[in-house]
């Protein structure tokens, strides 16, 4: 019941965007992984006890992982918990520190709806060539769409942390726990 009102069991009046951003999507990259470990067990005890793989288990495990990195995309970004390189920054004033997260990331913010736009586009391709795997004919365009979309929601989080720091808050905290109003 964290995050609800003891008194009434309703949602805080503090929640924000990011809550939002991030429950979904890390809602379903959990399923998603739950759903490939369990394809992945089947695949195995079919080929090593049964002698029988799983009809398309390359594919779906191919996609799955796509949705999957996808998925948790705006959860990372607004956390800032992405792969960083940090040489220079014992170098770095940490009094501006909140200055440059800020700029960095406005620049995220830009590139990442860049990305999105592009990715769907070629969702808009796929769809009008129909494209599909190989061996299931699973249609590649719903798949791509998600990726653009969670893309599009990477850049918002993004713009979040933008408006964080020059609030001086910085990124949301690692818990989820944070209720300050974006």
């Amino acid at each position: 019941m964290s995050g609800t009102d003891p008194a009434d069991g309703t949602a805080p009046s503090g929640r924000r965007l990011g809550g939002w951003l991030t429950a979904v999507p890390e809602g379903a990259s959990s399923l998603v992984l739950f759903v490939l470990m369990a394809m992945t067990c089947v695949d195995v005890i079919g080929r090593e006890l049964l002698g029988a793989p799983l009809d398309g288990a390359t594919e779906l495990t191919q996609l799955m992982l796509g949705v999957l990195v996808f998925a948790i995309l705006p959860s990372v970004c607004l956390r800032e918990e992405h792969v960083s390189v940090d040489l220079l920054d014992i170098w770095f004033p940490d009094r501006l520190v909140p200055l440059r997260q800020a700029i960095l990331n406005a620049i995220m913010t830009a590139a990442l709806g860049f990305v999105s736009w592009r990715v769907w586009i070629i969702g808009s391709r796929e769809a009008e060539y129909g494209d599909a795997t190989e061996f299931l004919e699973i249609q590649l365009a719903p798949i791509t769409y998600f990726i653009a979309v969670l893309s599009a929601c990477g850049a918002v989080a993004f713009a979040v942390n933008v408006v964080r720091y020059a609030g001086g808050s910085g990124p949301a905290p690692a818990g989820g726990d944070d209720q300050s109003s974006v």
